[in-house]
């Protein structure tokens, strides 16, 4: 943002006396003796300045101080001079604008007495910006950042930061004579002194670069999100929003979304132009739609008033799908699971209709599938055996006495699986109401798909999204990790377990024993992790003598950032890293469950989770072989199998933690400990 105002700084004129010629009086003969240092001042300064005023003849008025930028008066002080040859002592300010160039000053003093004889000395004084070493951004809440000296007049931060900063910025006194000066926000610009806190924000929250230019006043970044032209509101650190009432065919037109380009976009909802504006494409309706920064999608859904949507007895409202083997942008990077904070809305297609489309192996898993329908964005009302029919001979509808499978549950029939790539159209009808529901799955066939390579190490990673890429790489402990076909190393969070990243040699390292590791990149979110795994590329599982895989299913933990908890969920358990011979570590920092950022991967107010031998059921730390609380473990945990938060305990959100489990005596004899870093 920039405050203009430009005004050149003039060379001072001669002293210039002055005097009445009315011969009625005495006109008096103001004199001054000024003691100030005048060589050298700076924008923000308050130069001191004494002046022995006297006029032998008549009594003396008023002292006035000015100090001119070009022809301008930009800082005045007047003294009432009292006493006839006296010490007057004071500052005046030297203020501190946007756009103005070191150059030279005038500073003006007239002495004037009762009669209005003036003496007049004017000082050239060059003025010129101060040279902080750092600045501080004080937030709204308090917190602060310091923005180092990057060049001259410009201060940056880079680190991890919330999607919007409100603050000010505090420079510290410069100089002999110098004043702190905090700048502030007034008519959509930074300024010193104004009360309104700098609205700095990003498209998302995470790793950015905050920025200051303390010549031209000049801050970044300064993001908005939009469509067609209204200001989404922040829900957390990743996700915005927008309600809006909407008629198919509407022109939605985004704005400020970072990596546009690259957005999934969902086909039930919108078309997509060229331009990247987007084509309503449901029914007519209030809906909300949610920017997803992180993941790098909008995710819509129907209202009723203010409200999520829900199933009508006619049939009306909104049907939506909680479960297993699916997920937008994909099933991988954002699967849906059992928490029904997730659900999928299926778009209003028609009278009566809903629709959700899928695409095998992308959005959905080509080999097994596990969802249901339900009325609500939560339990309650759902749609099973006796109110749903599958007319699809691929995927049908559980039944616990007639298939075996949860009551309601769409799973794929026996012998079947779904096509990699191809496309999916999972219909409701609701003509005959709630009670009498009709699902059809349509087969719309091949998603056109040019794929946007990356290599690893020389390794091909694949994709089917050009969202999330996998390889299984053969690598040694402190080897270089190289991509090509992916640039942003420097935006990139890399599982800190895993990978080190050196920021003066843009260079990641390996960190874990030399194995095989299957690495997994999601080039949206910019996230980089591993898992242990043998040459196939199968789950590695722990062996007899403590070498091998460690891995942890439960809840309050999760990675990237708590969004991605294990639950207790078989096959999506995380795997510790191995980062020496039977030592094998876990860190993350402590953050929300809900709006967590990537990188916060324990939940500050609650913890539940148990160490597996693989990536499932089957072997693991509990009972005869229970792990050990050692260290400062205990001021944080409790427990001999599942691990809770210890009593009376809470994490220090924003602080890093770390687990450390040892094995070097055997697997039965295996301690943990947990530390703040």
């Amino acid at each position: 943002m920039k405050y203009n105002r430009i005004l050149p700084l003039a060379f001072a004129s001669a002293a210039i006396l002055t005097a009445c010629s009315d011969d009625n009086y005495l006109a008096g003969d103001p004199e001054m003796n000024i003691n100030a240092t005048l060589d050298r001042a700076f924008f923000g300064d308050s130069i001191p300045f004494t002046v022995k005023a006297s006029d032998p003849d008549v009594a003396l008025s008023t002292l006035r101080v000015e100090l001119f930028f070009g022809e301008e008066v930009v800082s005045e002080k007047v003294i009432r001079t009292k006493e006839n040859g006296a010490d007057y002592t004071d500052k005046i300010f030297v203020p501190y604008y946007a756009n103005i160039p070191d150059g030279t000053a005038t500073l003006r003093m007239t002495l004037q007495n009762i009669h209005f004889t003036k003496k007049i000395e004017e000082f050239n004084v060059p003025i010129s910006h101060p040279d902080y070493r750092s600045l501080t951004l004080r937030a709204e809440d308090g917190t602060e950042y310091t923005l180092d000296r990057s060049e001259k007049n410009l201060y940056i931060c880079t680190q991890r930061f919330p999607q919007e900063v409100k603050g000010k910025i505090i420079a510290p006194k410069y100089g002999e004579n110098g004043n702190e000066l905090i700048f502030g926000y007034e008519n959509s610009a930074i300024k010193v002194g104004a009360e309104g806190y700098i609205p700095f924000s990003n498209s998302s929250a995470g790793k950015y670069t905050i920025s200051f230019n303390s010549a031209t006043f000049e801050g970044a970044p300064f993001v908005v999100l939009t469509i067609n032209g209204d200001r989404l509101e922040t829900i957390d650190e990743t996700h915005s929003k927008i309600d809006l009432n909407l008629t198919k065919g509407d022109l939605l037109t985004p704005a400020g979304f970072p990596n546009y380009d690259d957005w999934w976009i969902d086909p039930d909802y919108f078309i997509q132009n060229e331009d990247g504006s987007l084509i309503f494409n449901a029914q007519q309706g209030r809906y909300r739609i949610i920017a997803d920064t992180g993941f790098q999608y909008f995710r819509v859904y129907k209202l009723s008033g203010n409200d999520p949507a829900t199933t009508q007895t006619d049939g009306t409202g909104a049907v939506w799908a909680i479960g297993d083997n699916i997920g937008f942008p994909s099933v991988s990077s954002n699967k849906v699971g059992w928490t029904t904070e997730n659900a999928l809305c299926l778009a209003p297609v028609g009278e009566k209709t809903y629709q959700i489309t899928f695409v095998g192996g992308k959005t959905i898993d080509t080999n097994a599938i596990n969802f249901k329908f339900f009325h609500q964005m939560g339990w309650g009302g759902e749609f099973g055996p006796s109110t749903l029919v599958s007319t699809s001979d691929i995927v049908l509808v559980g039944n616990t006495e007639t298939n075996g499978h949860d009551n309601g549950n769409l799973f794929l029939a026996d012998g079947k699986q779904l096509e990699e790539g191809g496309i999916y159209v999972f219909t409701i009808d609701l003509q005959g109401g709630i009670n009498d529901a009709i699902l059809s799955v349509d087969y719309k066939g091949q998603q056109q798909f040019e794929e946007k390579p990356i290599w690893v190490n020389g390794i091909r990673m694949w994709t089917s999204d050009n969202a999330s890429y996998e390889a299984t790489v053969e690598i040694n402990q402190g080897a270089k990790v190289e991509f090509d076909g992916f640039a942003a190393l420097s935006e990139l969070w890399s599982d800190p377990d895993y990978f080190s990243y050196d920021e003066n040699k843009n260079m990641l390292t390996f960190s874990p024993v030399s194995g095989n590791y299957k690495f997994t990149l999601n080039r949206n979110s910019k996230t980089l992790s591993a898992k242990r795994v043998d040459a196939d590329g199968n789950d590695m599982t722990l062996d007899a003598d403590g070498n091998g895989a460690i891995w942890v299913l439960g809840w309050g933990i999760g990675s990237p950032s708590l969004n991605n908890q294990p639950g207790w969920n078989p096959g999506q358990a995380y795997c510790l890293a191995e980062i020496a011979p039977k030592i094998y570590q876990f860190t993350g920092v402590a953050g929300p469950e809900n709006g967590s950022l990537v990188g916060d991967r324990f939940r500050v107010d609650y913890l539940d989770f148990k160490f597996f031998h693989q990536n499932g059921w089957g072997g693991e730390f509990s009972g005869d072989s229970a792990l050990k609380l050692i260290g400062t473990a205990s001021d944080f945990i409790k427990g001999d199998g599942n691990f809770n938060l210890a009593d009376g305990v809470t994490l220090e959100t924003g602080e890093t933690y770390r687990i450390t489990i040892d094995l070097s005596e055997g697997v039965s004899a295996g301690t943990i400990n947990m530390v703040k870093l």
